[in-house]
């Protein structure tokens, strides 16, 4: 079985290609694959699989086994093993449209340099957005917002999130009653306030169950949310933890459309198991 480690701007993967079968794995097999001590070590497990339909289809796990849900991040780097492993693309541009657990989804390559590639990502639309009000200072409450940018993100702006215990307050709106059951992903954001300025995003991610270097749908989220607070320019620079993101879109009668993520990805290993 071809394996191959990736990372997103630091969130990092397993991926599997299986073209010629279906690869089937148990989820303590998925557990152990993404373990950082006892195997390869990554925030999640994708699978790169055949499609009659499309380009081709992409299987997404956490590194606890769990599936469902959408990764921005490891989607631009299944575009990139798409370009390296020769998979034709359909689209008169050069891009690849493959299926994923939150419908289908659209990439290409704009640039590479040796192992790194600059991956665009079309995401789909944000159709609904809750505003909330959590307690913030003692008597004092913040605005957050609520929404599914292909998984449940909860986007709350604050002040000096360097400063920040992301593993213990994200955690506890993960884990809060109202997001109860399946819990939220969390981000924290923080804006230098000018129009179209760089936001610095950093994310609790649900499944995962600590701060991840980056969260490509954290990242889709937060610069939604920068929309619904004001800034309305339609594209946004964000930074992680570890690298910077370009997002776009469109925003008409209460639903983002024409989403696109761009930023990186890397092979960074192949291994034979």
């Amino acid at each position: 079985m071809d394996i191959f480690k990736y990372q997103g701007a630091g969130n990092d993967f397993v991926l599997i290609r299986s073209l010629n079968s279906r690869a089937e794995l148990t989820e303590q097999e998925i557990i152990r694959l993404c373990d950082r001590r006892y195997g390869i070590g990554a925030d999640g497990l994708i699978i790169l699989e055949s499609s009659p339909v499309h380009d081709f289809s992409m299987r997404f796990y956490n590194n606890d086994g769990s599936t469902g849900m959408f990764c921005g991040n490891g989607g631009r780097c299944i575009i990139d093993l798409a370009w390296r492993s020769g998979l034709p693309a359909s689209g008169a541009d050069g891009s690849w449209t493959f299926s994923a657990p939150d419908g289908l989804h659209s990439g290409k390559v704009l640039s590479h340099e040796g192992r790194r590639s600059q991956i665009l990502l079309g995401m789909n639309d944000i159709t609904s957005v809750e505003a909330m009000h959590l307690p913030a200072e003692p008597g004092q409450e913040a605005t957050a917002w609520k929404m599914n940018t292909g998984t449940e993100h909860l986007v709350i702006f604050r002040d000096n999130i360097e400063d920040m215990d992301v593993q213990s307050e994200g955690r506890r709106w993960r884990y809060a009653p109202q997001f109860a059951p399946m819990g939220v992903n969390v981000n924290f954001v923080q804006s230098t306030g000018a129009e179209g300025g760089l936001l610095h995003v950093r994310t609790y991610e649900r499944g995962v169950e600590y701060e991840t270097l980056s969260c490509g749908t954290g990242i889709i989220a937060a610069a939604a949310a920068s929309w619904l607070r004001g800034d309305h320019s339609g594209k946004y620079t964000l930074r992680s933890t570890h690298d910077t993101f370009s997002v776009s879109f469109r925003h008409q009668d209460g639903i983002f459309t024409e989403i696109e993520l761009t930023g990186p990805a890397e092979l960074v290993f192949k291994a034979v198991i």
